[in-house]
């Protein structure tokens, strides 16, 4: 990857922060923007708050459908692209080098301003197609945010912004109305603990676990969905079927003491027939404890013809 200048840079009180200021100030009231029909959850509910649209583009084995994003771009009018290109969040995607080419080729054609979430930004590490970042194929269009949130740990809330120099004084004119200052405290532990290698040891760490945790995942379900990062994924994907509403199977659930996510809560286009469950590999205290909820879930899933 280019180094990137720091003036390009600006340290935010975590991903979530960024993105919430890229879309207030990349875009104006009414606007459009392009999404996986299955979305960050957090994103949807910001975008409606500052009454923005968001445009379900129909996904494929790859992630984003090239025609389909290219047909929304055509009928739509839109102005923006939101994209997670590693392992999407709640789908599990990862978009190969030849759909990041082409994404990001559509993008300049149309103009599109473009916010990479690169939320789980070690991963790329371990794929092994070692895809770009569409901040690399597309520098003056796209910006860029990752996190400590997923590599040290939740409560850290700092997040790294790289943005192109055309709309920097934008960017930091709404940084600094809205923000003023990050945690000076936060950013010194993240800087320090980069510096001093503990960064590396921690994801080592995690990827090991996840690791471990996505076996005892395919242990209980052999036949969920699968691609070069799911060794290594923090959440599974599980399809569903016989199921029309995935919030009643998250309440049958809460009822057992297991918390899953349904697909609804991602979803943009109400019209697709594509049902799952976002199963969390990451928040359990030990393995024992996230094997024990697997066989919980799958005995209610079984019982309840729904696997």
């Amino acid at each position: 990857m280019r180094l990137t200048p720091t003036q390009h840079i600006l340290i935010t009180a975590g991903g979530e922060k960024s993105l919430t200021l890229l879309l207030m100030t990349l875009f104006s009231s009414g606007d459009k923007i392009a999404v996986d029909e299955f979305t960050y959850a957090n994103l949807i509910a910001t975008t409606q708050l500052n009454n923005l649209h968001l445009v379900a583009i129909k996904n494929d084995q790859g992630g984003m459908n090239i025609e389909a994003l290219k047909h929304a771009c055509q009928n739509n009018n839109l102005a923006g692209l939101y994209i997670m290109p590693e392992y999407s969040n709640p789908t599990g995607a990862v978009l190969s080098v030849a759909r990041r080419k082409e994404i990001a080729t559509i993008a300049q054609e149309y103009g599109l301003k473009i916010i990479e979430d690169d939320y789980l930004s070690f991963l790329s590490k371990l794929n092994p197609e070692r895809p770009p970042k569409i901040m690399e194929l597309l520098p003056d269009q796209t910006c860029y945010v990752c996190s400590m949130s997923k590599v040290l740990a939740s409560g850290l809330r700092v997040g790294y912004l790289v943005f192109p120099a055309q709309l920097a004084q934008q960017i930091k004119n709404g940084f600094f109305n809205t923000t003023v200052k990050t945690s000076t405290l936060n950013t010194a532990i993240a800087s320090m603990a980069i510096k001093e290698h503990v960064v590396q040891q921690i994801i080592q760490n995690k990827v090991t676990l996840a690791k471990q945790a996505n076996i005892l995942f395919e242990q209980y379900f052999p036949t969920a969905p699968t691609n070069q990062l799911t060794d290594y994924a923090f959440f599974r994907r599980l399809p569903l079927k016989n199921v029309q509403n995935t919030a009643k199977v998250e309440q049958a659930l809460a009822n057992i003491n297991i918390r899953c996510f349904g697909s609804d809560r991602f979803q943009i286009n109400a019209s697709s027939n594509d049902h799952f469950l976002r199963v969390s590999l990451s928040a359990n205290k030990s393995l024992d404890e996230l094997e024990t909820g697997l066989k919980k879930l799958r005995k209610f899933l079984q019982k309840s013809n729904l696997i």
